[in-house]
């Protein structure tokens, strides 16, 4: 597939990144936290830099929304919406499942996105009307139409000590009703996940733009379906989102998140 500059500078950035990364994996780390479970690393911050350089030698005039460094230039027509390091309480342990995530927002829809997993060696990319890819090969969601042998994901959002009432009642809903729950600890390797037909759907809150950007994407064109817990679509302006492969699964989580099962 012959893709834009747009997402071909976002697969240079992401490698790039990536490659920054691991450098630090498994090594000794200087941690800090932005709340009392939320960590960042030197790692965050530097693969951080190095993907934005990329970006900007290409696109100067582009806007960047970025989780470490506080820019915010979402109101920009085109606008990177950047996590240097999705899964850092799983890098910090020395766990593998994390990732690289760039998606680009033109106006209100991302309209490319790269996702790349450096340990397990997988770079999910898509691009409007493109199609959805794993490592040069097309994905596409599962056919499975039933909750009771999906397989699901999800996480839990940072405020969980504070306010958890809503994420434990919808956890403990939707396990009875699934084949079963994974919690990789990564929203967008989640979302990439439905995306290739390993997860029939993902549900969380408590998200951030850069958490969903690029999985938004990439998920709607692997022929899945994205929306917030009220059945809009999805939106990286949105804290909720449910990702699934499109079937009648996705009625029945909301109908679970909304109390109507």
């Amino acid at each position: 597939m012959k893709f834009s500059s747009y997402t071909n500078t976002a697969l240079a950035a992401a490698e790039e990144g990536a490659a920054v990364l691991m450098k630090y994996y498994n090594s000794v780390l200087d941690i800090e936290y932005k709340g009392e479970i939320d960590p960042v690393t030197q790692a965050d911050k530097n693969s951080q830099k190095a993907i934005i350089k990329v970006i900007k030698d290409v696109f100067p005039q582009h806007g960047i929304l970025a989780e470490e460094n506080g820019i915010n230039e979402i109101e920009k027509d085109y606008c990177w919406i950047i996590d240097p390091l999705d899964g850092t309480v799983n890098f910090v342990h020395g766990i593998p499942m994390f990732c690289v995530s760039i998606g680009l927002k033109y106006k209100d829809e991302i309209i490319s996105g790269v996702i790349y997993s450096p340990v397990m060696k997988e770079i999910f990319m898509a691009e409007k009307n493109k199609g959805a890819w794993l490592n040069g090969k097309k994905i596409k969601v599962s056919k499975i139409k039933d909750t009771i042998h999906s397989l699901a994901a999800t996480g839990f959002p940072y405020y969980i000590r504070q306010n958890n009432t809503r994420v434990m009642k919808n956890f403990k809903n939707i396990v009875l009703e699934a084949q079963g729950i994974r919690r990789l600890g990564s929203a967008a390797l989640d979302i990439a996940y439905v995306a290739c037909g390993r997860f029939e759907f993902f549900w969380e809150e408590g998200l951030k733009p850069w958490d969903i950007a690029a999985g938004i994407v990439i998920a709607k064109e692997a022929g899945g379906k994205v929306s917030d817990y009220l059945f809009s679509d999805a939106s990286v302006f949105k804290d909720t989102m449910i990702a699934s492969n499109g079937t009648a699964v996705h009625k029945e989580i909301l109908k679970i998140i909304n109390g109507k099962k």
